[in-house]
């Protein structure tokens, strides 16, 4: 019970981290707008959309405290039955469903999902979950995994990934890579 409490403890911790310098980085991105008058900056860009996946970027900063690494901030619509390609992140994310249903698919490796109730349990694949709003997870560099939306709704969630620098948002793996056909 200890081991369960201590990784819980480290999680949240981590957590209150992420959104610490999430919130400074939005004040950042918030005066640099106001600055350049009517001009977006790269943390702005356009919604970017494939294969029936949205990913509207809301923040981006290379941390001080974390040499090597790109901090991103994006929400996420998954259309309703598309999904993503089969793929792992090269750092650490977390991701938050705030509406719909998300059917989440791990391929290899654990996954820490903490319901909206509180209760967090660390889920071995292959296995799937179904996500709801309030639900919450943390996805680390070992673990293959894909998100889809089973439903006739959208999926919206918001996540922050502590990535390597240069990496891409998320890495293609195994025969699930392609996602739904554009």
């Amino acid at each position: 019970m200890e081991l369960r409490t201590r990784r819980w403890q480290l999680t949240s911790a981590g957590l209150a981290v992420i959104v610490v310098v999430l919130a400074v980085l939005l004040v950042v991105t918030r005066d640099d707008r106001e600055k350049n008058e009517g001009q977006r900056g790269a943390v702005a860009a356009a919604k970017v959309q494939a294969n029936g996946v949205t990913r509207t970027p809301l923040g981006q900063a290379t941390p001080a405290n974390a040499p090597g690494q790109t901090l991103y901030l994006q929400q996420v619509t998954i259309a309703a039955h598309a999904k993503l390609a089969e793929h792992f992140h090269q750092g650490t994310q977390v991701a938050h469903v705030i509406s719909g249903v998300l059917t989440y698919n791990i391929v290899t490796g654990t996954a820490t999902v903490t319901l909206a109730g509180g209760k967090t349990e660390d889920v071995l694949g292959p296995n799937t979950v179904l996500l709801q709003p309030g639900d919450a997870l943390v996805e680390t560099s070992s673990l293959v995994h894909f998100g889809a939306n089973d439903t006739n709704e959208p999926v919206v969630i918001e996540l922050a990934a502590i990535l390597e620098q240069g990496a891409p948002l998320a890495t293609p793996a195994g025969t699930g890579a392609t996602g739904t056909p554009p």
